[in-house]
């Protein structure tokens, strides 16, 4: 700091020594530029070009993938830098670690997840500007589209999905239930997953209507048709489904908007669920004490990008209000994310859904909220 003070910058330029500490600039700008080849690379369909032609000289690789020849040897190298790319005597050809993440053919496929990130309207594409509002969260929010559910859908696989059907799957009623309800299922996968491990269970998942077709189109990916049906609907319009009841209902990451209204939404719930049935909640919480832990700044920030401001807190008051509404043997599954912390909040219904309370018309579920404000840390 003292030498950068130190410096007079109208006068013996010959004499200033740059702080070697400018490689940190440089990491970051470079972090950039590469994610920009991996975003190009990947919309011209190279890695999974490369996998079809296999080992391949520069040349042969342009004119397979459409690239420039002016850029390609460069292209290759900055990959091979990264380790998606290596070379011997035959060739250029892909990792191990390219063929995983970024062939389309893989099961761990990772990018849409990518590409989604740089678009127009990701909120990290003009930070400044989400920062900057002073509207309700809901406008960091950006309009859903068939990349945006396999971004999801390959951001959940990493391990959000498996954490989310364990815990279910460790219930020793689920074996006994036979239809679910899946609010915002988007992906499908938590409802696929389910299916797949119960042979005579069926599934509904409610969703927008711009939706639907994507939500659809994963089923189908998993010959599903025929036990997983997919209808208009959300957390706050289930007619179509309010008649209905059901062993399992599951919601992910569905609650953050509705904080204020939250125990309305859970009595309602509750009601849908036969005696004996089990609820799903699983959502990003604040870090215990909501410490952030070192490194850890950017998963927050897109944390509450997808939390509309910010993750629910204190997931113990959360159980006392789902006991309260007449669940039982409730358990909390911290657990993490893509996004970090998260916790599973699984109960089962048990005798019938109590009354409202007397003294003030309230349900038991409402006091999750005081005043109407969000009870947060």
């Amino acid at each position: 700091m003292n030498q950068i003070a130190n410096v007079d910058l109208k006068n013996y330029i010959s004499k200033i020594e740059f702080p070697s500490e400018i490689s940190k600039i440089n990491s970051i700008m470079n972090g950039y530029k590469y994610y920009q080849l991996i975003s190009a690379a990947l919309k011209l369909g190279l890695f999974d070009k490369m996998i079809e032609i296999g080992p391949a000289a520069p040349r042969e690789i342009a004119e397979v993938a459409f690239v420039n020849g002016m850029f390609v040897r460069s292209i290759l190298r900055a990959l091979e830098d990264i380790g998606f790319v290596k070379s011997n005597e035959n060739g250029y050809m892909l990792t191990e670690l390219a063929e995983t993440f970024l062939s389309k053919k893989s099961p761990f496929y990772q990018g849409d997840l990518i590409m989604d990130l740089g678009r127009d309207e990701s909120p990290w594409n003009d930070l400044a500007t989400v920062l900057e509002r002073k509207g309700p969260p809901e406008l960091i929010q950006k309009e859903v589209d068939e990349l945006q559910i396999r971004s999801l859908a390959q951001q959940c696989i990493r391990g959000e999905v498996q954490n989310v059907l364990n815990g279910i799957l460790a219930r020793p009623e689920f074996s006994e239930h036979k239809n679910l309800l899946d609010i915002g299922g988007s992906h499908g996968l938590y409802s696929i997953g389910l299916c797949q491990e119960n042979n005579a269970l069926s599934a509904t998942i409610i969703e927008q209507e711009q939706v639907m077709p994507l939500t659809s189109s994963s089923v189908s990916e998993y010959w599903m048709d025929d036990r997983i049906k997919v209808q208009v609907g959300d957390i706050e319009n289930m007619k179509a489904v309010s008649e209905e009841r059901y062993d399992i209902i599951l919601l992910s990451h569905q609650l953050y908007q509705h904080r204020r209204e939250m125990g309305e939404i859970l009595d309602k719930i509750v009601e849908m669920l036969n005696p004996g049935g089990t609820l799903v909640l699983n959502h990003r919480f604040c870090s215990p004490q909501c410490d952030i832990k070192p490194g850890d700044g950017i998963r927050e920030i897109d944390r509450a990008l997808t939390s509309f401001g910010h993750p629910l807190c204190h997931p113990e008051s959360l159980k006392d209000v789902l006991e309260n509404t007449g669940l039982v043997n409730v358990s909390l599954i911290p657990h993490e994310t893509a996004l970090g912390y998260a916790v599973l909040c699984i109960g089962t219904k048990e005798g019938k859904h109590p009354e409202k309370t007397q003294d003030t018309g309230e349900t038991a579920a409402s006091k999750y909220s005081i005043k109407g404000e969000d009870k947060c840390c």
